[in-house]
């Protein structure tokens, strides 16, 4: 545990041309910026409210498919506007759209109470609870990455993905995603996320707590904590006063993904992750469109 040295790249060998296919919530955001959270029965005047595109899947799938990757997502939405221009800025950034189902459900819809550094969250999920399971849509998938969705659904691909030597990647959003991290190859997530699923409070311990050859944690100060190989290592990353952390783990894991695949050293990896990450929370909501993308590649 602490700084014993890591090797340096992963373990498994990822073609530069593979396909990433990212399973989970496909939303519409409702951003309240507010000073400080409201007490019991406070009513609250927020002067201004944004509106954009989210869910932690469909995020990631935006920022991989930013980044140059080969991307595909695997979800549902409704039968409604939100659904169908959701779908739309998915294909207009590179994101094969071609497993995203419409079903009679509303469109998911997430509710973020934001201070900047802190947030809360009220979530609808309508159509993230449905959906099929699809084998077809692992054709040729060399990574599939799963974040929030419908736990059995997820459950299915989890296991198809095993069964075809698929590594799979974990952002359990809650605990209840728990349950998947049997059938997973890696995981990534949050501090608070780590804490609620291994009841362990340090982070180190936490990471070796979960058993995996592959996990890293973001830190709220800023920087992230990698496992591999059943040690851990720190990567520090300079702490700022974030706008708006809404969407920053989507686009760490983005980052991350999108070095790995390219079977870049542990430390570029975590270093790309933290840099999309802060670029994310300096601006408002999960997809700032302004963001150089080039500058997060060098």
């Amino acid at each position: 545990m602490g700084s014993d040295p890591i090797s340096s790249t992963f373990t498994w060998n990822l073609e530069l041309d593979i396909m990433i296919l990212c399973i989970g919530n496909i939303n519409f955001d409702i951003i309240f910026p507010i000073n400080r959270l409201p007490g019991p029965h406070e009513k609250m005047i927020c002067e201004d409210t944004m509106f954009g595109f989210g869910g932690s899947a469909a995020n990631t799938a935006y920022w991989l498919a930013r980044l140059g990757c080969d991307v595909a997502m695997a979800g549902a939405v409704g039968d409604d506007l939100p659904g169908k221009e959701h779908i739309a800025a998915l294909a207009d950034a590179g994101v094969n759209v071609a497993g995203i189902e419409i079903t009679e459900s509303s469109t998911g819809i997430a509710s973020i109470f934001t201070t900047g550094r802190e947030k809360r969250m009220v979530r609808s999920q309508g159509a993230n609870l449905h959906g099929e399971f699809r084998p077809e849509l692992l054709s040729g998938c060399r990574m599939v990455y799963l974040s929030s969705g419908n736990v059995n659904l997820a459950k299915e691909y989890a296991r198809y993905a095993e069964e075809q030597d698929i590594p799979v990647f974990l952002n359990p959003c809650s605990t209840d995603h728990s349950e998947l991290l049997g059938d997973v190859t890696a995981v990534v997530l949050n501090l608070d996320e780590l804490t609620a699923i291994t009841g362990v409070q340090d982070p180190d311990e936490a990471l070796l707590a979960l058993d995996k050859q592959v996990a890293v944690v973001t830190l709220p100060e800023g920087g992230c904590i990698a496992v591999q190989g059943f040690r851990t290592k720190r990567f520090p990353f300079p702490e700022i006063e974030p706008v708006d952390r809404t969407g920053g783990g989507d686009a760490f894991a983005a980052g991350f993904l999108s070095a790995m695949k390219e079977c870049k050293p542990l430390g570029v990896c975590a270093q790309r992750g933290n840099v999309l990450a802060r670029e994310v929370i300096m601006r408002w909501g999960a997809r700032p469109a302004e963001i150089d993308m080039g500058r997060i590649l060098e």
